[in-house]
């Protein structure tokens, strides 16, 4: 699976995979993130999603991200920031770590993917300059119901395939001083 908000990124990797015996998973951002913002909803459309359509690329459009106001209570009836989390993993492991995790368990959620099997996921820090710099192998679980922090069936981490050094850009240490927050 890969995280691409525009399509480019995931047509890149169908191109790739193109005659191998593999599902290749899209997720991107839902209308309740573009919308809000201005964007266009799908914004994956036109000939972009045709094409990737054309390659059997499955556009996950509609499924709410994991780590936001939603996660919180809905998901764990505790109070643990999500946003405490977010900020965790994108300072400690990267942005795309971050992403790539998030999109398994999306991908879970909305039966994309198996949780009994391990898959790729691939994210990054996109257009603010790193791309799709982050490759891992996990074993997702599901989020409703707390399955993907159980010790038997949660999600897992198998193997870093590729994680940046660098974790931030230089443009996004400066839009984030310019906000004076942390993400």
């Amino acid at each position: 699976m890969v995280a691409s908000e525009s399509g480019k990124t995931a047509l890149k990797v169908a191109k790739a995979l193109r005659g191998l015996d593999v599902n290749v998973v899209c997720v991107t951002a839902y209308a309740g993130v573009r919308r809000p913002l201005g964007g266009e909803w799908p914004q994956i459309n036109g000939e972009k999603r045709e094409k990737l359509e054309e390659f059997g690329v499955k556009i996950l459009d509609e499924a709410r991200w994991i780590f936001g106001c939603t996660f919180d209570y809905a998901f764990l009836k505790t109070h643990t920031p999500s946003k405490a989390i977010h900020m965790f993993l994108s300072r400690t492991m990267g942005y795309g770590f971050k992403t790539a995790v998030e999109i398994a368990l999306i991908a879970a959620d909305v039966g994309a993917v198996p949780t009994d099997e391990e898959v790729i996921a691939i994210a990054g820090t996109g257009r603010t300059g790193g791309g799709a710099d982050c490759a891992i192998i996990i074993k997702p679980a599901h989020v409703y119901g707390g399955e993907f922090i159980d010790l038997e069936k949660g999600a897992e981490v198998k193997e870093i395939l590729a994680l940046p050094r660098l974790k931030f850009t230089d443009y996004m240490i400066r839009k984030i001083k310019e906000s004076r927050s942390y993400l």
